[in-house]
């Protein structure tokens, strides 16, 4: 039996509800953990607008859907501990295709120039063999659903046309555009039919492209996106910090392995940029009291030696 569970995190100011417009924007937030195929609907606000798009969450008791090590492909969360996964193309069924979408915080103003971004991640195993171009993002006034899906129509509010085949690392998309409409609703995925789509197969059999997503911003600041995430690419290893637990509530544990024996400085900041807790010490483990911070997205950035780590955190 499944427990209830429901958090969301607040974005601690209406000033921030104009930089980042959507919703829940790295999946984390949920009112149900998934524990199976097809529950993009237990992630916050996201639902399928078209197909059965899957919920990865390393909160699930299913090792197919349990980050990293996925059936469609090792790989962490760019940030958090949660992703999205929909497949964009298959060889075997004409013009197939899989559809996640939100509503924004506001409906887009007609005029304005809006920024946007994704991280995108090739799964790469088992079916998962073959690799595309053409992941893109458009913006509907309209709700779709499984049941009435977007429009495969050869037209997608920007896209990129490199084929994506990387499964190591997460890759970046991202476009402008200046709004004809009130939009009210993003949507992600490949919106080109297949005689417009370009593939890799890595496999001699027929499969299908399938991609992980994370971390979508929607803003009128053309750097706001960079500041939000508020981490860069790090060369180290995810394993070398281990931050829990993540959601936290009144404590947050920091530990950190592989990291010289010298003094370590753990800072926690808000989605603002601004440092509101922050340690010195030199034990591989440090406890911060999260009591009194307020509901919200933080980053959480450890600093040795020369080496930086960072990693997402939600404070319910």
């Amino acid at each position: 039996m499944k427990k209830y569970f429901s958090f969301f995190f607040s974005i601690l100011s209406l000033n921030c509800f104009t930089q980042n417009l959507v919703h829940n924007p790295s999946f984390e937030s949920y009112t149900l953990c998934p524990y199976n195929w097809t529950q993009l609907s237990y992630c916050q606000f996201w639902n399928s607008y078209g197909g059965t798009p899957d919920y990865y969450n390393i909160c699930s008791t299913n090792p197919n859907i349990t980050p990293p090590n996925c059936y469609f492909g090792f790989q962490y969360p760019h940030t958090g501990s949660a992703y999205a996964g929909f497949y964009i193309y298959l060889s075997n069924a004409q013009n197939a295709r899989e559809f996640i979408g939100a509503p924004l915080l506001t409906t887009i103003i007609v005029g304005q120039k809006y920024f946007v971004s994704f991280y995108v991640n090739r799964g790469g195993q088992n079916e998962a063999s073959i690799a595309t171009n053409k992941i893109g993002v458009k913006f509907s006034t309209t709700t779709y659903s499984e049941s009435y899906p977007a429009n495969i129509n050869n037209i997608s509010t920007f896209y990129n046309d490199t084929i994506i085949t990387d499964t190591t690392k997460w890759t970046k998309i991202s476009g402008s555009f200046i709004a004809d409409s009130a939009y009210s609703n993003i949507i992600i995925g490949n919106f080109f039919n297949d005689s417009l789509t370009d593939t890799l197969n890595f496999s001699t059999l027929n499969h299908f492209a399938y991609y992980f997503i994370d971390d979508v911003c929607v803003s009128t600041d053309s750097l706001y996106c960079e500041n939000w995430l508020g981490v860069k690419e790090q060369n180290v290893n995810k394993e070398e910090i281990t931050i829990y637990p993540n959601p936290c509530t009144n404590e947050l544990n920091v530990k950190y392995n592989n990291i010289p024996n010298e003094q370590i400085t753990i800072s926690i900041i808000n989605i603002f940029g601004k440092i509101v807790m922050q340690a010195k010490t030199q034990a591989n483990e440090y406890i911060f009291n999260t009591g009194k911070l307020a509901k919200g997205l933080y980053l959480v950035k450890v600093e040795t030696g020369g080496i930086i780590l960072q990693q997402r955190v939600v404070k319910e």
